[in-house]
């Protein structure tokens, strides 16, 4: 009996974890919840890639983009991180959670290059993970620089499943023409106006009617730089119930923020 119940010890399977999973890792993800308070439900992590730099300490992705961007180093982070998503979905999974979506920022680089979607294809087919499981952001600014390849990349993520999101919303002149000429699902704003939404009168109209064409167009906004109980009764009031913020959630490393 008691082999019996050896030999089924060491056929059950082992749970999967990193070695020292408290080690900074030279490049890793830092989550924060997106939250649906018309639901009460975390929508999905918004993924924020951080380089752990012995000398210059905490690198956002935001601070190496534009060196990234000139070399190969864009599409080569690109394909790490849509495969990091794929190991922490799967590592999840096997801890019996369910997540519904992670959102991670891309370069247009990246998006732009032809076999693009074949590389991600490649990456989520091999971990078989379903498109769904994504939200891909790409930086507004980028977006009105993109190309035709990179507009028609995004359409075979949202025919495939993905979510598109445009970041920054708000940043540029051209904002409205993108929603005018392409599908997203949703937009982030730029928290140039959620950080005065409860200040300033000029810019919660602005915010509002912001809220109010995306409502018609179909698009739904998600309100970045939500810190305190007043901003979100504001945002609440305009019908906007998607919030990212220090309100409900900032940004820590897996074993922290995955619920």
């Amino acid at each position: 009996m008691a082999e019996t119940k050896a030999k089924a010890k060491e056929n059950k399977p082992k749970r999967p974890r990193r070695k020292n999973p408290q080690a900074l890792r030279p490049i890793e993800y830092l989550f924060t919840q997106i939250y649906d308070v018309n639901s009460n439900t975390v929508l999905g992590y918004d993924a924020e890639l951080v380089i752990n730099d012995k000398k210059l300490g905490v690198l956002t992705y935001d601070r190496v983009s534009s060196v990234a961007n000139r070399s190969n180093l864009a599409v080569r982070l690109g394909k790490w991180q849509i495969e990091e998503v794929c190991e922490l979905i799967k590592r999840q999974n096997s801890y019996g959670k369910h997540i519904h979506r992670i959102f991670i920022t891309l370069s247009a680089k990246f998006l732009s290059k032809p076999d693009f979607y074949d590389q991600f294809l490649k990456i989520v087919n091999k971990y078989e993970i379903p498109h769904k499981r994504f939200g891909i952001q790409i930086n507004e600014a980028e977006l009105v620089a993109g190309n035709a390849t990179l507009y028609e990349n995004i359409v075979k993520l949202r025919e495939g499943g993905a979510k598109v999101i445009i970041s920054d919303f708000g940043a540029e002149s051209t904002s409205l023409k993108q929603l005018s000429t392409m599908t997203v699902d949703y937009v982030k704003l730029n928290t140039s106006f959620t950080a005065d939404v409860a200040e300033n009168k000029r810019t919660e109209s602005i915010t509002e009617g912001i809220v109010d064409l995306c409502g018609k167009l179909g698009v739904l906004v998600i309100a970045d730089g939500i810190d305190t109980k007043e901003q979100l009764n504001i945002m609440k009031r305009m019908r906007c119930f998607l919030i990212e913020g220090k309100y409900f959630s900032t940004p820590e490393r897996e074993n922290a923020a995955i619920i």
